[in-house]
């Protein structure tokens, strides 16, 4: 009898530690992973943006993993790519994410490399999010492409508006990086909203030539035709990117140019802090027109600041807040698929149908070619920081 209880027993035991494992198994099974790319130069001229736009990206994978309340049920893994600051290692970046099977990419940086990687996305069928790319005319390239940052066509006309009605300018200048996409198109776009303001004169229009391999040229002799212009100038308006910005800003306040007002669209308080590392009184009064500033009253945007602040204990510029915001999106497009993983095209047609979306930067929409539309914000510097101006 008692060989026959034992029997017994060790049957229920057998069946139980089945039973255990299949349940194991089961939740094993159940815990689905989703790869998200980020490509964003790490190395070369742009290395800090990229290295600001990593951060701001592992923040947003971090609080959805930690979240038990997310809609998200999968694991999410952030998979990163070095665009090394160029247009041959933004193609390679996003090759070698493809080649990794990743389906949807944050990136790239600049405008330029976002027009070189149109032809792989397109081939591949691979959402991506540009969290900090403005030159006209790109998204309606591709349906795969989205970007989260305004476009010049939305970006120039209210920076000419707001400053015009605060300055009042009568005759104004611009230096331009001929060499970049963006710069050139916002200068062909600025030309053509001062031109309809009466008595506005825009005769000189001073440019260089810097490709992202390139070293920070002096512009020495441009600043200096702004420094003796025929007439006295009521504003400068320069366009360029982060490198450039800062190397103007600094260059400009050695020889001298200091009592015009300048005008930097998309200035970042990185370059800004940077700038007041080497000169502190540099960036003082500098107007900007920008996405997004850290002193935003949307409440969407202060619980970011004091995510950040919490976990990173620094107050976010904009390129986190850039990747940050593409982030969220990316991730509610992937939310409101309602499946463990989605697939490029279902994430493609729910940011397709992206309308008055609660953002860090407000109420936000793609419109009918994947570009953004939201209301920019115009700030004068004071500090480290861009204080609103009120419309």
């Amino acid at each position: 009898m008692r060989r026959y209880i034992s029997l017994f027993l060790s049957v229920i035991l057998i069946a139980s530690l089945s039973s255990c494992d299949s349940n194991s198994d089961d939740e094993e099974q159940q815990l689905t992973e989703i790869s998200i790319g980020l490509a964003v130069p790490l190395t070369g001229s742009l290395a800090i943006t990229g290295q600001d736009m990593r951060l701001a990206a592992e923040m947003s994978v971090s609080i959805v993993n930690e979240d038990t309340t997310s809609k998200i049920s999968s694991v999410l893994r952030l998979s990163i790519a070095d665009t090394k600051s160029t247009a041959d290692g933004t193609k390679e970046a996003f090759e070698e994410l493809i080649e990794n099977n990743i389906r949807y990419i944050i990136g790239p940086y600049t405008s330029a490399n976002t027009d070189e990687i149109i032809p792989i996305i397109d081939e591949a069928g691979v959402v991506t999010i540009a969290p900090a790319s403005a030159a006209d005319g790109l998204s309606e390239k591709s349906q795969w492409l989205f970007r989260s940052a305004l476009t010049v066509d939305r970006l120039i006309p209210i920076t000419v508006k707001r400053t015009h009605d605060l300055l009042d300018y009568e005759y104004i200048a611009s230096l331009t990086n001929q060499a970049d996409l963006f710069s050139r198109n916002a200068t062909t776009m600025f030309l053509e909203e001062v031109t309809k303001i009466t008595g506005v004169r825009y005769d000189i229009k001073e440019t260089f030539a810097r490709f992202p391999d390139d070293v920070l040229p002096q512009m020495d002799s441009q600043i200096r035709s702004l420094l003796n212009p025929l007439q006295p100038l009521d504003a400068i308006f320069f366009f360029g990117l982060a490198p450039d910005r800062l190397n103007f800003i600094l260059r400009a306040h050695q020889l001298g140019l200091r009592n015009i007002p300048l005008v930097i669209p998309v200035l970042s308080t990185s370059d800004i802090r940077r700038a007041r590392e080497v000169i502190p009184e540099s960036t003082d009064g500098i107007y900007a027109t920008q996405v997004w500033v850290s002193s935003s009253a949307h409440p969407t945007s202060r619980n970011f600041v004091e995510a950040f602040q919490e976990r990173y204990s620094v107050i976010p510029n904009d390129f986190h807040a850039r990747t940050y915001a593409s982030m969220s999106l990316l991730l509610k497009a992937i939310e409101e698929s309602e499946v463990p993983t989605p697939t490029s095209e279902e994430v493609r047609a729910q940011l397709a149908d992206f309308r008055n979306v609660d953002t860090i930067y407000g109420p936000f929409s793609f419109d009918a070619n994947g570009d953004a539309i939201y209301d920019p914000v115009v700030g004068i510097v004071n500090g480290n920081n861009i204080d609103l101006i009120p419309n």
